[in-house]
């Protein structure tokens, strides 16, 4: 029997019954008591009892991240960071230097550049094939859903004017039909094909940094999307054994890319429901509004003649649906477009799911209508929702689907009225990582340095400070099934916490964005402790 008592903190349970306690009581990951400092050491304070200090922060059932790609998270750390870039010189002066810096031949790859906060326009291939002439270059979007190539790519990849498109995503060219230099969705997996494979060892140290820059932002657990770069089932499973058995206590629910689910099910794995879980088996339906791929039900507003990408039929998602039914698996679907969200919808209506507590997800449903939210009322499903979208997309995105459906655009007040169950998550690396971060763009819907001249992008959807904590405490539990287990704290429940170092629902907004992480505990483990 393992006891530890922490106290002397600011203890938020989220329990109606005891909203506020200065100690708990955890005994095999479990919390066994909760009530003030003096009670509990006096009541369960004996020689092998270990106490932990709280040091007066202001502690909250563990945050948890409901979508995000840790091992994105941590192969981006080795690539060109073109998150912050502004001008088009800034990109092209990163990648002359990776160039000067690496061996003949080497791949160039970058991410996170955005064309709408881009000075200059974005590098023509002529420019990239200028400045890199032997090096393949492969930039992705933000969103990953997009991507810019040099002609060295093209060649490695085997891709030329003559070739057509595929179903699911389009190379784009310029008003003669030659190829730009431009990637859009699935049309970018030629480039991944031929690009080295990360040794096992690269893999798993990826994923340790990312696990380790998630508990230092106080996250206790996290949904995530691994396998497109594990690539198999065996090795994602070896490594988050390996990594916890080191003492990386972070908890970790899985959605499992459809092509693998054949894999997963001829393995018979033993979870470790714990730390590891595989919670749905994941698709998508669209791309991204960015790139103009996400999938409306009419045109973009600047674009007349696009409706977007579909990556599957309807037909194709009901059979992926089928097939992870047998296995016990729900779906999770990225779909951001309205008519990616139809289509997805029906096939959630078509093939319930009611094995266990699990659930289908719609991942991200940023453009919605009231007939798409009142059919969601009506399915068993939750909406995992990103709230740093709202920053990063406004105001261009309303250029890009006109006023009149703005309306219904990221819209997650209208859902929570609704009474349709949301999980917060960031989707990093594509938004930051820090839920805080995601909890302040939840409250003001609006960019930090705008906090004095906007009054937020679609006021009326903002949500308040308890409902984005809620957001990634019992929504993301609930998403996972847990909601018995986790999401507040109670007794008989897991001892997770995220303790900062101030009040987040007693301070002025902005200060979120300024919380330091005290401690991170999962399962009464210290999985962080600030130094």
């Amino acid at each position: 029997m393992q006891r530890m008592i922490f106290h002397n903190g600011h203890i938020t349970t989220l329990e109606a019954s005891h909203p506020q306690v200065e100690a708990v009581v955890v005994e095999n990951g479990k919390v066994m008591a909760m009530g003030s400092s003096k009670e509990m050491r006096l009541e369960y304070g004996r020689y092998d009892t270990e106490c932990v200090d709280l040091e007066g922060g202001y502690a909250y059932p563990g945050l948890v991240d409901s979508h995000l790609h840790l091992s994105s998270l941590g192969e981006k750390l080795q690539w060109l960071d073109l998150t912050h870039c502004r001008t088009k010189k800034e990109i092209m002066s990163l990648i002359q230097a990776r160039v000067a810096d690496i061996t003949p031949n080497e791949w160039v790859i970058g991410h996170g550049w955005d064309e709408h906060r881009l000075g200059g326009g974005m590098p023509t291939l002529t420019e990239l094939d200028a400045i890199s002439p032997h090096h393949p270059v492969f930039l992705g979007r933000i969103c990953y859903h997009a991507y810019l190539v040099n002609s060295c790519a093209y060649k490695r990849a085997g891709v030329y004017t003559s070739i057509a498109d595929p179903p699911n995503g389009s190379y784009g060219r310029d008003e003669s039909g030659h190829l730009n230099g431009w990637i859009y969705d699935h049309a970018s997996a030629p480039f991944y094909a031929v690009q080295p494979e990360p040794s096992y060892q690269t893999k798993k140290e990826a994923l340790r940094e990312a696990m380790q820059m998630a508990l230092a932002c106080g996250l206790t657990a996290v949904h995530t999307d691994d396998l497109r770069f594990v690539k198999n089932v065996p090795d994602l499973v070896r490594i988050f054994r390996e990594l916890r058995e080191e003492g990386l206590y972070l908890r970790t629910h899985h959605l499992l890319y459809h092509p693998y689910l054949s894999a997963y099910a001829q393995m018979k794995l033993t979870e470790d429901p714990d730390w590891f879980r595989i919670g749905a088996v994941k698709l998508f339906a669209d791309g991204a509004i960015g790139g103009r791929t996400a999938l409306l039900s009419q045109p973009y507003a600047d674009d007349r003649l696009n409706y977007g990408l579909s990556i599957h039929t309807p037909q194709e998602m009901v059979a992926i649906a089928n097939q992870a039914n047998q296995h016990g698996l729900p779906i999770a679907v990225h779909a951001i477009g309205d008519e990616a969200t139809a289509r997805v919808l029906q096939v959630m209506e078509e093939v319930p799911f009611r094995h266990s507590g699990l659930r289908h997800r719609l991942i991200h449903g940023q453009f919605l209508r009231p007939d798409l939210i009142a059919k969601m009322k009506q399915l068993n499903l939750v909406v995992d929702i990103q709230p740093r979208f709202v920053v990063s997309d406004f105001p261009w995105v309303t250029e890009r689907v006109g006023e009149a459906r703005i309306r219904y655009a990221y819209a997650w007040k209208s859902l929570l009225e609704a009474k349709i169950p949301c999980a917060g998550g960031s989707d990093a690396p594509i938004e930051p990582l820090h839920p805080l971060w995601g909890m302040h763009a939840a409250i003001t819907r609006r960019r930090i340095e705008e906090r004095r001249t906007h009054p937020g992008y679609l006021p009326e959807q903002k949500l308040t400070t308890y409902e984005a904590l809620t957001l990634f405490t019992k929504g993301s539990s609930y998403a996972e099934g847990e909601e018995m287990r986790r999401g507040s704290l109670a007794i008989g429940k897991m001892a997770d916490m995220s303790v900062y170092d101030r009040n987040l629902l007693g301070i002025e907004v902005d200060e979120l964005l300024c919380a330091e992480t005290r401690f991170t505990i999962a399962n009464g483990k210290v999985a962080y402790r600030i130094t």
